[in-house]
């Protein structure tokens, strides 16, 4: 069984090329100063074909800070109903943007579109989606309640990456807030940034970039992550962390029975797969969850390059906050809490709960690579051939089923470890988490190794489903340490003739590496299980 199908969705490729994504990402669009916050769009004060209209203007928070506001106002007397965007972390094409709001504004919703503090054409500093964030969404409704004809009975919150997780901290500490639909957001921060006790070095250092040629960061979230790209007294941060991230507010959420729509992506790299599952079933309210091909808010992005197939959650988040916010009988709602594209199939499946995944858990027989060994002994910081893949192609090529792949006879001692289960008679549809459990004992008191969960044909081709670093520190040299790894979720079949291989390195370029120099990680052979949320028949 897998999961109950729901829909085919197509993957016709988008015909765009890459040019504007790239300009966004580095920055080409962006910060202008607040004072030209109502020049930076384009100036559009007549009437729209529609009967709407649209203006540009500042809003002055209680603290001082201007924050560049855009309203896309549709036509009729209103009340309308409310949708407030706050941006995302890096700029995306001004086109796309302004025409996704106008859309919306001739679908009947008064959209108010604004930069958050730091970022882009607003003033003050990045507060990363902390209380001053929170606030400033706060601000941004009841002005817009008492200079637009916006409904206060009817206000909902949509936006991607940062200003996703922005909505949901804005929506778990207002209540008029009654939907958000969040593309790709964080809801466990440390989680993103650390996961597996693991500084993730290379993301850290992208959003830092991007958020100082996009804007100026606080001293507190540089000094936050310099510390967490550093991997120096992460715990100075743990309430920063905790103070930004959604999971942390769920009391609040339910206390207040938001309407909340997540999308996610399998192989994101600053999201882990399965992190907005959990945090999905802590809610009580309408709640739902849509998992897709890709990297980080792929499957949401239109027509954003060759390799961005067409999908279809952009039109189904606004189907959901159409529900919840204008009454619409469009069944949103009923396709179930929890939605899903395999990697390798472009069915939709729906499950009840994230945690149902975990039902399918079983164990996998492995086999090791060097059969009769005790233990296998490797170089520290010395990297293999696995690998997570290059950000931020990897995800872009996982839209199109096109995972990182190896050659496993590539990997061998000293540079990885390699444990295979035996060829498949029947396909194994994973579902969910993989789960590692293994003993190390490195030659100094702290390391770092990283899990890779491969599916190899018959040939040696070996196709990347999940990975995850661990890292251990004050472990006294020569004690074996049990370790057990929860490796983010997968979805994928396994071919019959294909196996599984867990393979386990020390480096990754995603990764900051804790192991010192010259130093040894021996793993247990024999002791080494994998588990994996795998579906028959």
């Amino acid at each position: 069984m897998t999961g109950n199908r729901v829909a085919s969705v197509g993957r016709r490729v988008a015909p765009r090329v890459l040019l504007a994504s790239m300009l966004a990402l580095c920055g080409v669009l962006g910060p202008v100063a607040a004072a030209e916050a109502a020049t930076a769009f384009p100036a559009v004060d007549s009437a729209e074909a529609s009967g709407g209209s649209t203006y540009s203007t500042t809003v002055h928070v209680p603290d001082g800070t201007a924050l560049a506001v855009d309203v896309y106002q549709p036509a009729g007397p209103g009340p309308h109903p409310l949708l407030v965007i706050p941006g995302a972390w890096w700029a995306m094409p001004l086109d796309t943007i302004i025409d996704r709001h106008r859309e919306l504004a001739r679908a009947g919703y008064l959209v108010v579109a604004y930069d958050p503090r730091g970022l882009r054409r607003s003033g003050g500093e990045i507060d990363m989606t902390g209380p001053a964030d929170v606030s400033d969404a706060s601000e941004v409704i009841s002005w817009a309640l008492a200079h637009t004809r916006a409904d206060p009975d009817r206000i909902g919150m949509l936006s991607s990456s940062y200003g996703a997780a922005l909505s949901l901290n804005a929506a778990a500490h207002d209540a008029r807030i009654k939907a958000v639909a969040a593309l790709c957001p964080w809801t466990d921060l440390a989680g993103s940034f650390y996961p597996g006790n693991t500084p993730a070095g290379t993301m850290v250092t992208f959003q830092e970039v991007i958020g100082r040629l996009n804007g100026r960061l606080s001293p507190a979230t540089r000094d936050a992550m310099a510390r967490i790209r550093s991997g120096e007294d992460i715990a100075a941060v743990r309430d920063w962390t905790t103070q930004r991230s959604p999971a942390s507010f769920v009391p609040e959420l339910n206390a207040h029975q938001t309407a909340v729509f997540m999308a996610g992506e399998w192989s994101d790299p600053l999201v882990p797969a399965g992190q907005s599952g959990h945090f999905l079933d802590a809610l009580t309210g309408p709640r739902q969850l849509w998992m897709s091909p890709g990297g980080h808010g792929d499957s949401s992005a239109r027509e954003a390059d060759l390799l961005q197939p067409e999908a279809r959650v952009w039109e189904h988040a606004t189907d959901w906050l159409d529900h919840f916010l204008r009454g619409r009988p469009n069944g949103a709602q009923a396709l179930g809490p929890v939605l899903m594209r395999p990697r390798d199939d472009d069915r939709l499946e729906s499950y009840p709960t994230w945690a149902a995944l975990d039902l399918a858990l079983r164990a996998v027989q492995l086999e090791p690579a060097l059969p009769g060994a005790d233990s296998v002994r490797l170089v520290a910081g010395a990297d293999s051939p696995a690998d997570s893949g290059l950000f931020p192609a990897a995800g872009r090529l996982d839209t199109v089923g096109l995972p990182p792949t190896t050659v496993l006879p590539l990997l061998v001692p000293p540079l990885a470890a390699v444990w295979q289960s035996r060829p498949l008679d029947t396909p194994w549809a994973l579902r969910g988490s993989p789960r590692l459990h293994t003993t190390v004992t490195g030659s100094a008191d702290h390391g770092t190794f990283v899990s890779y969960l491969y599916d190899v044909d018959p040939l040696g081709t070996a196709r990347l489903l999940s990975h995850t670093p661990y890292s251990f520190y004050g472990q006294p040299a020569g004690r074996p340490l049990p370790v057990d790894v929860v490796l983010p979720a997968t979805a994928w079949t396994i071919r019959p003739g294909h196996r599984l291989a867990l393979v386990i390195d020390t480096a990754d370029h995603r990764y900051a590496d804790e192991n010192p120099l010259g130093a040894t990680l021996d793993f247990d052979t024999s002791g080494t299980r994998l588990t994996a949320p795998a579906r028959t028949g």
